[in-house]
């Protein structure tokens, strides 16, 4: 069995992105700004989901102190995590800016929607930066302490 991004994290992307296509469909400044915000997060998700995200799918069974086959594909997957998390960090700090400006301009519009969209979207992004990349470097941590090396 291939590592798989946890239900729980893949639903949470997937009603944050069909919400953003709700704001990239609205026409005007809220528009344009969400579709800058998608243009970031198109290449994010991408690493995101096969580097952070899918080690993370260990975790139950770790925590039950069992020993997934897995793991040699998890601490692949990890040691990438260090390649990229420099450029995903970034990442984070041009949605945050791009999130801004779509906040600001769903404000003068009046479509409070997208300004907690964008608000939701920030702390997920916090999220992401304090406890599941840290989680998953700890996954990749284990497997290699558990693998010798």
């Amino acid at each position: 069995m291939s590592l798989q991004v946890p239900v729980s994290l893949k639903s949470g992307h997937e009603a944050i992105e069909a919400r953003l296509r709700r704001a990239m469909s609205e026409p005007g400044p809220t528009g344009e700004a969400a579709r800058r915000v998608a243009r970031i997060l198109d290449g994010h998700h991408m690493r995101e989901e096969k580097f952070a995200l899918r080690p993370l799918g260990l975790l139950r069974e770790l925590a039950r102190g069992e020993t997934p086959s897995e793991l040699a594909q998890a601490a692949e997957l990890v040691r990438g995590l260090k390649r990229e998390m420099p450029q995903m960090i970034d990442e984070h700090r041009q949605i945050a800016e791009a999130l801004r400006a779509l906040a600001q301009e769903a404000q003068a519009e009046n479509k409070p929607e997208y300004v907690a969209l964008a608000e939701e979207m920030v702390i997920h992004a916090h999220l992401e930066e304090d406890i599941l990349y840290p989680a998953a470097l700890l996954v990749g941590e284990y497997a290699a302490l558990v693998r010798g090396g």
